[in-house]
């Protein structure tokens, strides 16, 4: 989850530029604006044979630098996330990416669905209740 986390801040850097502040932590005293927050909202797993399907959420929270023009520059915002995130890291397409304003603060929420190929590792059985399973090489 880790390097999901850092695309995604190298993403938000290259998109909006490398001086903008994205923090990843709560932020009790000396919020800078522009400025970004990352947060991991929710993070689901199912398992299947040999796969294992995990659907993570984020919140990207932006805390604009206009007070007289916040609704504006928000909504500029998130169109560019919008047309820019659709796909992360060059390889985890977003879905549902939205945005909604909360106490003047603009919440983006998407979530990528990652599929992941579980490496087995040791020998096949060869019999099951007694019967040798043969296979073709």
């Amino acid at each position: 989850m880790n390097n999901l986390k850092s695309l995604i801040i190298q993403q938000i850097k290259s998109v909006f530029g490398s001086t903008i502040k994205v923090y990843d932590e709560e932020v009790k005293q000396g919020l800078k604006v522009p400025s970004f927050q990352f947060l991991i909202a929710d993070n689901s797993q199912t398992t299947g044979l040999n796969v294992v399907k995990r659907n993570p959420v984020f919140n990207v929270n932006y805390f604009p630098k206009s007070l007289n023009e916040r609704r504006t520059e928000c909504d500029e915002v998130l169109e560019t996330f919008q047309n820019e995130f659709r796909l992360i890291g060059g390889k985890h397409y977003a879905y549902e990416i939205e945005g909604k304003m909360s106490d003047g603060v603009l919440v983006i929420t998407f979530g990528l669905r990652l599929l992941l190929k579980e490496v087995v590792t040791g020998t096949p059985m060869t019999t099951l209740g007694g019967v040798t399973v043969g296979f073709k090489k």
